[in-house]
């Protein structure tokens, strides 16, 4: 039906405004990136709604092996703002690594940005080609979002690495200079992500990717050293039979000092020294007297030679600091991650996965062996099997966290993203005939769902009840106690019960989720009952309550060992504050 003349004035007042409105982002932000900030659209059954997660049980993976009995790891299946929302409440200040692959905006890498302004014409959104005017506004708006809730995610002393290439990476480094702070850089490694030069490159053949470093915060002063290579180590000699090992020497003048300091000397071997000109002393004389009688100075095999400080190979540190140059040769190329890939689960469906070895590196960098690590592009699910081999590699208690979105008819998430680390971890027989045995290990799937009727800002008395009623496994994430125990029929849709692990279960998530109390007696006896079987357990009770749960202690005879929260009220605060 065409518009009336009153309905294209409508039309021109809107866009009239929403240009003022990109004018006063321009004014009000001077220095640094500017960009139109276009609103984007979600799903019809997402609007208007507060995310939770929902559990595939018949995706769990408990398999027998090396890794066996370690905390869960979790795939999420759905859009990663959403996902990254409900983190906020799971996760706040708890992930030590944060690594992400996101789109590139190459121009044919399939991003797509749903415009808000132009659902009707594009529901699903558009795909955004390379000449596309607000190509760079839609790829920025839509990364700015997730990045901000990304950031809350870190703790203090996490790291977030970003891969990229030549279309973003100026724009990313400026929009994470905004998000995360410009004295929160760290570092910009460079991966060669393959050695073949492109001899039909029309200037350059393109063999190297970045990948961008953010500190949550100033609590973080260096990265971890890396373990020493045998090239590193190769360095180090002994021809002499030092006993104190092997070393390699320097030598014993330096580009910069003091004139006064200069001087000549003479060794007991009647080797004479003295520096070049320009030059000045390493030591002290008396140092270097020290140096030779603890036979710390080398003067070649003839004994004659200039002579040089030792360097021994226990004295340096057991590692090595991180090369902001990250070649193939080390950490892989792309076609040794299609290769990995295909291997695993004979697919080959990505163009740029990333090696194994990369993503082992940059893991290694920060916290421990027992860090949170997440990723919410997941794609091949690189991230989580790296995370495997770590635990394997040090004997560690890594847990991963992948994010991903179905995309489609073919259900990237569950056939390949989830398929390639069930593989991993429960075994499977490989495109040769080979059986390759599993490393063991747990897992549990979840879907994005929504509740209410409401966002969170506006969640009414109704969509307060229905989140309490369906925020079980958010609370279970957020407690780290993700398997189920069996409760009696007569409690659903009243309570249930999560504990950390299948076997040896030292805390349980108790919740009750019903405005009606009737089966609350029900509900204390069944914690009464793990309570005695083992009294050093740890109980956390969440109870529906509409202000303080203060009163729910009455039900327990002692507290020792419990903790008491309420719900919902602590999900739609953290909600509100990301909504604004």
């Amino acid at each position: 039906m065409a518009e009336t003349l009153d309905d294209l004035k409508v039309r021109i007042r809107e866009l009239e405004k929403e240009v003022e409105r990109w004018k006063s982002q321009v004014k009000n932000v001077r220095y640094g990136l500017n960009w139109m900030d276009v609103p984007e659209a979600f799903d019809k059954d997402s609007e208007d709604k507060i995310p939770i997660l929902e559990e595939v049980s018949e995706k769990a993976v408990n398999a027998e092996g090396l890794l066996a009995g370690r905390p869960p790891h979790v795939i999420i299946e759905g859009d990663n703002y959403h996902a990254l929302t409900c983190l906020n409440y799971t996760h706040r200040g708890k992930i030590d690594v944060i690594y992400i692959d996101p789109p590139y905006n190459t121009g044919s890498d399939g991003f797509t940005y749903k415009d808000k302004r132009f659902l009707t014409e594009f529901p699903d959104g558009q795909k955004v080609p390379k000449e596309h005017p607000l190509r760079h506004s839609y790829w920025l708006s839509f990364m700015e979002k997730r990045l901000k809730l990304a950031k809350n995610l870190l703790s203090d002393k996490g790291v977030i690495f970003i891969s990229i290439d030549d279309n973003e990476q100026a724009n990313l480094k400026l929009l994470c200079d905004k998000v995360f702070g410009e004295g929160n850089f760290v570092a910009e490694f460079i991966w060669e992500k393959k050695k073949v030069v492109q001899n039909d490159a029309k200037f350059t053949s393109t063999n190297h990717e970045y990948i961008l470093s953010y500190r949550k915060s100033i609590c973080l002063q260096s990265f971890n050293l890396l373990p020493r290579t045998a090239e590193a180590n190769a360095r180090y000699e002994n021809p002499d039979n030092d006993p104190k090992g092997p070393w390699t020497s320097v030598a014993l003048t330096a580009k910069s000092g003091s004139a006064e300091n200069i001087y000549d000397y003479t060794f007991p071997n009647g080797v004479y020294w003295k520096p070049n000109e320009g030059a000045y002393p390493r030591l002290s004389k008396d140092s270097l007297k020290k140096a030779y009688e603890e036979n710390k100075l080398w003067f070649g095999k003839n004994g004659k030679n200039v002579p040089r400080l030792k360097k021994y190979l226990s004295e340096v540190k057991q590692g090595m600091v991180a090369n902001s140059v990250l070649y193939c040769d080390d950490v892989g190329s792309t076609q040794l991650a299609k290769e990995q890939l295909k291997k695993t689960i004979n697919q080959n469906i990505f163009d740029t996965p990333k090696p194994l070895g990369l993503l082992e590196s940059l893991s290694k960098l920060v916290g421990n062996n027992n860090s949170i690590i997440l990723d919410f592009f997941a794609g091949s699910g690189t991230t989580l099997h790296a995370t495997l081999n770590l635990n394997k590699e040090d004997d560690g208690n890594r847990q991963c966290i992948l994010v991903q979105q179905s995309e489609g008819d073919n259900n990237i998430c569950e056939n390949v993203t989830y398929e390639r680390n069930r593989r991993v971890m429960c075994g499977y027989t490989n495109a040769k005939g080979e059986s390759v045995e599993g490393l063991g290990g747990s897992l549990k799937y979840y879907k994005t769902g929504f509740v209410g009727k409401h966002q969170s800002k506006n969640a009414n008395d109704a969509d307060k009840v229905e989140l309490a009623e369906k925020a079980g496994c958010l609370i279970a994430l957020a407690e780290n106690t993700l398997e189920t125990i069996k409760v009696p029929k007569a409690a659903k849709g009243f309570w249930q019960i999560y504990s950390d692990n299948v076997e040896k279960k030292k805390r349980y998530t108790c919740i009750y989720h019903n405005g009606d109390y009737g089966k609350v007696s029900d509900f204390v006896a069944k914690i009464d009952e793990l309570r005695a079987a083992d009294k050093k357990s740890k109980f956390t009770v969440y109870v529906f309550s509409w202000n303080s749960p203060d009163f729910f202690e009455n039900e327990f005879d002692d507290l020792k060992n419990i903790e008491i929260k309420a719900i919902p009220k602590p999900i739609l605060e953290i909600y509100k504050a990301l909504n604004g």
